[in-house]
């Protein structure tokens, strides 16, 4: 069976356009662009202001033109879950795609997927699993978890690391593994015309960071290391901070490097990531945990090599001394690894492996893994009946 009606449940504007929200959004408009009918049901309201420790939900760009958005979800407030079922089961789709990240949301997504299924029995329910234990610790997770995900038929993961956790929580449904896709934020841009628009200099050897800046995210790690390596590098962190930056700005001070360190403390918008990536000589993520990323196949998008640690799936996208280096959580292996990178100047020999790792993974080979799975599931349930 491949569906040709998809209800997706999820983030999506006019939520802020986050790597959730965008991979929700970008998978919708890849069914779109296929032919098929697709449509996101997504938040009007989805986090207390206690749990959100950014500058606003809301985003402040224009709408996508090629998605169909119906903000109807409350995530607090039962009564609207029901009436939310109530019209995706009249939208009739034939495949509802929920995604799983958070436990916080896990009796919204769950009560509406079960409902659906109520309403609506013919329709095939497959989770998207980003995260199945969140980044940081949440009370009563694993029930929550379990809730979620015993709601939905199969499951979509996105890394080899988070389908081994999904393993404690079942054993038996079907499941596939897709990595993330990278997202098209625009055409690249030469690296001297994006550093002169970003007010930066046009020799500096720069290393980026790129993304929401919280503490499971190491920043502080690649900061030791900046006063670790030789090589006079300019660390630029692009991202709203989801913690106290003033530490941070202390500890660069003390170890000297605070004039070699920018801060764009904000969220950065989809257009004005090829900037970002594209003045950046190297991306860094020096997680301390992570199930997966989307900066990874980003920066293969705009050509730019990364490091990454060894943890969760980050070192599934990355071929050590070809895209890339796979390091420990620690600002000494970070530290070699920049000194590497510029000492060894290994930008041109990283070049034509990061052009090829840029069209390894489409969204269109997602939809075709969701319609395999989909087939399965049609396929199991008809063994069943007969």
């Amino acid at each position: 069976m491949v569906p040709h009606s998809i209800a997706l449940l999820g983030p999506a504007y006019p939520l802020r356009g986050g790597g959730i929200a965008t991979y929700t959004e970008t998978l919708a408009a890849t069914y779109q662009r296929l032919g098929r009918r697709a449509a996101v049901f997504t938040f009007r309201y989805q986090y207390p202001p206690w749990l959100f420790p950014g500058s606003t939900q809301w985003s402040r760009e224009p709408a996508p033109a090629d998605v169909i958005t119906y903000p109807i979800i409350h995530s607090l407030w039962p009564a609207n879950w029901l009436q939310v079922a109530q019209r995706i089961a009249a939208w009739q789709p034939q495949l509802l795609l929920v995604n799983v990240w958070l436990p916080f949301l896990a009796p919204c997504l769950g009560s509406i997927t079960r409902l659906v299924r109520r309403f609506h029995p013919g329709v095939r329910a497959v989770g998207i699993v980003h995260n199945v234990t969140p980044h940081e610790r949440f009370p009563f997770a694993r029930p929550l978890t379990r809730f979620v995900l015993g709601a939905l038929e199969g499951f979509l993961v996105l890394s080899q690391a988070v389908a081994e956790e999904l393993r404690h929580f079942d054993r038996t449904k079907p499941r596939r593994i897709h990595p993330h896709p990278a997202f098209d934020y625009g055409p690249p841009v030469p690296q001297d015309e994006a550093r002169r628009r970003l007010q930066l200099p046009l020799d500096a050897p720069l290393v980026l960071f790129f993304g929401l800046v919280r503490p499971y995210k190491g920043v502080d790690l690649l900061l030791e290391a900046m006063a670790l390596t030789p090589v006079p590098l300019l660390l630029l962190i692009a991202g709203e901070w989801y913690m106290d930056p003033e530490p941070f700005r202390q500890r660069a001070y003390q170890l000297g490097v605070s004039n070699r360190v920018r801060i764009d403390n904000h969220f950065i918008h989809r257009q004005e990531a090829p900037l970002y990536l594209c003045a950046a000589d190297i991306v860094v993520q020096p997680y301390r945990s992570a199930t997966q990323s989307g900066v990874t196949p980003l920066a293969f998008r705009y050509e730019r090599p990364v490091i990454v640690t060894r943890v969760g799936g980050l070192p599934e996208l990355v071929e050590p001394g070809k895209t890339g280096y796979v390091v420990d959580p620690t600002p000494e292996a970070l530290a070699a690894a920049l000194t590497d990178f510029f000492a060894g100047q290994r930008a041109v020999s990283f070049k034509p492996h990061l052009r090829a790792a840029a069209h390894l993974w489409s969204w269109e080979s997602v939809v075709d893994t969701v319609d395999a799975l989909v087939s399965e599931l049609s396929s199991r349930s008809v063994s069943l009946q007969t």
